[in-house]
């Protein structure tokens, strides 16, 4: 075939045997990179030679073909040992914000342990501990605290516990849950026995800090931080149709919201959108410790009030914690010298 009969505007013609390597491959339609540049209507990709596109082409699969090794030739695998020489390759070992928690902190006195994933119980004092991290300081802000692995990129705080666990553990010292919010037909806040929320954790110079987590929640476009109580709204579970089994809903992130959502475990009883140009709330950047800080989250009910006289006395939940509830892990002694 004669390029210029096509309208090409090369200067120089292919050689014939690109021509004769081109008409094999259009015939056995085994190329689809060069039938797709021969009839293309641009003159410039018309200009391209064959033998260019195949070279390209070997190019290409000798670039994504397995390394070898270079001593006798074989190819290597990522499941083949390591060779002397990258054993001797230092390499930067990555430490989950997790796992410096659990080896951070130890479990708070007098506490029952209620899941391996840092969740205990005080029910003398109506208390719920569960450890967790920073998770986010400055961005939007839908939750106080979410399970890890789901939503820490819109909460200041990532736990190690599932929802589930934390609901199991308020259900256990005696908090009563209430209903999530409804927005069809008609706008129905969260209800449930409020909860009071601490956070404490040990500053760089480890000093021991405690604070009402309100004070991390920044009302957008303030300098006011929030001052609403969560409330235990309960959350729910769905089934799946596929395998009849069933799901606690806010084990998908919405642990400790604060913007309304019906899967919510604790949420606030006001409104509270969570469409991203109209948040209420934002993380008080400047009183929040720095991204992967390890902490501790002490959930405590409000006591609701009762006139039957032979019920205990409630416990307060203004009480700060005391630097007690923050024991820290013990360093491993240092093996003596060899004598």
């Amino acid at each position: 075939p004669d390029a210029s009969a096509q309208g090409s505007n090369c200067e120089t013609e292919p050689s014939q045997i690109a021509f004769m390597w081109s008409g094999w491959l259009e015939r056995k339609q085994t190329f689809g990179i060069h039938s797709m540049i021969r009839k293309s209507s641009t003159p410039l990709l018309r200009c391209v030679p064959p033998v260019a596109v195949f070279l390209a082409a070997v190019f290409a699969v000798s670039w994504l073909a397995p390394a070898q090794d270079a001593d006798n030739g074989t190819q290597r695998s990522l499941n083949d040992p390591l060779t002397e020489e990258e054993k001797k390759t230092p390499v930067d070992e990555y430490v989950s914000p997790d796992q410096i928690v659990r080896e951070t902190f130890d479990p708070p006195p007098d506490a029952k342990q209620l899941s391996k994933r840092h969740v205990w119980i005080d029910r003398e004092k109506h208390r719920v501990y569960l450890d967790g991290y920073i998770a986010m300081t400055d961005g939007p802000l839908e939750m106080l605290a979410c399970p890890m692995g789901t939503k820490e990129h819109e909460s200041v705080i990532g736990t190690l516990s599932r929802s589930s666990e934390v609901h199991a553990a308020l259900l256990a010292i005696g908090a009563k849950p209430g209903t999530p919010v409804q927005h069809i037909p008609k706008f129905v806040p969260a209800t449930g026995q409020r909860i009071r929320i601490w956070v404490c954790y040990r500053d760089p110079k480890n000093q021991f800090k405690v604070v009402d987590a309100r004070r991390w929640i920044q009302e957008t476009g303030t300098n006011k931080h929030m001052t609403t109580d969560w409330v235990f709204a309960g959350s729910g579970f769905w089934k799946d149709p596929r395998d009849d089994r069933e799901y606690y809903r806010a084990d998908g992130g919405d642990m400790i919201c604060v913007s309304n959502f019906s899967t919510a475990m604790l949420d606030l009883p006001i409104a509270s959108s969570a469409e991203a140009n109209a948040l209420m709330y934002s993380p008080y950047t400047e009183r929040i410790p720095e991204r992967g800080t390890p902490v501790r989250v002490i959930l405590v009910p409000i006591p609701i009030q009762s006139d039957d006289p032979s019920d205990d006395p409630p416990v307060d939940p203004d009480a700060v914690p005391q630097e007690e509830v923050l024991p820290m892990k013990k360093a491993e002694p240092t093996a003596a010298p060899n004598s």
